[in-house]
Formats: C-alpha cells, structure tokens, sequence
C-alpha cells in the first residue's frame, strides 16, 4: 500500500519541483540589452509645434532618424561623421555666417518606435534655450543649452519581433520583454558656417525577456505527460 501511494506521489513532487525550477529561472532571467530607434522634430520659439524642420535667423534645424543596440545598458546617438546627412543622430544645427544675435526657445521631440509598448507616450519633448552672436566678419557662435535631465522610460514589448540588427549569440532577443532606459541629451555649440549634430545617449537599459514559446510548450507537454501518468497509476490502484 505504501508503495502504491509513493508511487502517486512521486510524479506529482516532480510536477512541483519542475514549476518551481522553472518559475526560479524566469525570475533569475537575465538582462537582456535593448533595441533603441525613433525619430525627431524641432521648432524655435515659445509653444511651437515641432516640425521635420525649422530656422531661426540664420540658424537651421533639421530632423533625423537613428537606431541601434546597447551594450551594458548604454547606446550613443549622434557619432555620425557627416551630421548632415542626419541618420543616427537627433537631428542637426546648421548656422550661416549671416550676422545675428540669438536669444530664443528651441523644443526638440523625440518619438520611439522601438521598443513597442512604452508605458504612456512614446514621445519626449526637450527644452533648450539658444544663445549667441554672429558678427560680420563670422566670428561668434551660438549655444544651444539643453535640459539634460535623463528621462525614464518603461516599456513591456510583447511582439518579439526579430532584431533587424545582427547580434551576437550572447546579446539574447533585444525586442521582446519588460524593462526601462533613461534618455538624455547633451549641449550644442556652433561655429558661423558649420553644421553640428545634435547628440544624446540611452543609460541604464536592461530589459528581462519573457519565456519562448518553444520552452512554454515544452514545459505544458511535461506537465500533462506527469499528470497523465498519475492519472494512469490511480486508475490501476483502484482495480
């Protein structure tokens, strides 16, 4: 008798013990790093509506795109070596040799299209304020101070689509999982007659993937295979 109840029991430990192991796992899942990409649009002066481009004077705004990968939970965005060409940079500032004095308001949004599922907006706005003279014989500049408070940002990317960046085994699946990232941007000076990107970084990415399906499955089919035995043993010690 004691035999036959052991011999119930033990299928159903081994149930237990094999959720536990796996919810332990999922909980010790590491942390994954993170797909970064959006857009960005700019406007001078006080309550503007940000637009693909802008001027000011002499000066002129100009939107971009960018995207890429962390690594340890840090991308930067702007190292473009042509900032005119505005691909993986927040945009760019061109400012002509025009004489110009500047003192107004610059807002500059950033809108993330990856990850999905950002909790609330997926758009940030930064203020800064731009200061400086041209002269005529193009000396001078301008500074365009921004706010370079980080802002956070939550996420929970539930489509698990394929990362279109080539990655490393050990990167794991970028676009698929729960987690958050800060997003800043840094100051900007211009000389008469340049272009300069305007660049900024993500800090403190990490995010922890959710469970595959293929391992969901795997782990249904024990399940039921163990339950199914215990099921078997309890009919036979009825007989």
């Amino acid at each position: 008798m004691t035999n036959r109840i052991l011999s119930m029991v033990k299928p159903l430990v081994l149930g237990i013990f094999a959720v536990a192991i796996f919810g332990l796992a999922q909980g010790e899942a590491r942390a994954d790093e993170v797909f970064i990409a959006g857009f960005t649009n700019g406007c001078f002066g006080a309550s503007c509506a940000p637009g693909a481009s802008a001027t000011s004077g002499g000066l002129t705004y100009s939107n971009s795109t960018f995207s890429g990968t962390t690594a340890n939970g840090f991308r930067g965005i702007g190292g473009n070596p042509n900032p005119g060409s505005n691909f993986n940079n927040l945009g760019s500032m061109s400012l002509s040799t025009a004489p110009q004095s500047y003192n107004t308001p610059f807002t500059l949004q950033v809108t993330f299209t990856a990850p999905q599922g950002i909790n609330g907006s997926n758009s940030a706005t930064f203020t800064a304020t731009i200061t400086g003279t041209v002269r005529s014989d193009n000396t001078g500049g301008v500074f365009v101070d921004f706010n370079n408070t980080p802002q956070l940002f939550t996420f929970t990317d539930t489509n698990c689509e394929p990362n279109p960046e080539a990655q490393p085994p050990s990167a794991g699946q970028t676009t698929c999982g729960s987690g958050s990232f800060f997003f800043s941007i840094n100051d900007v000076s211009i000389d008469p007659g340049q272009t300069v990107a305007i660049t900024g970084q993500i800090t403190g990415a990490q995010q922890t993937s959710v469970p595959e399906p293929a391992t969901l499955l795997l782990l249904g089919t024990g399940l039921s295979g163990i339950a199914a035995g215990v099921r078997r043993r309890r009919k036979a010690a009825a007989k």
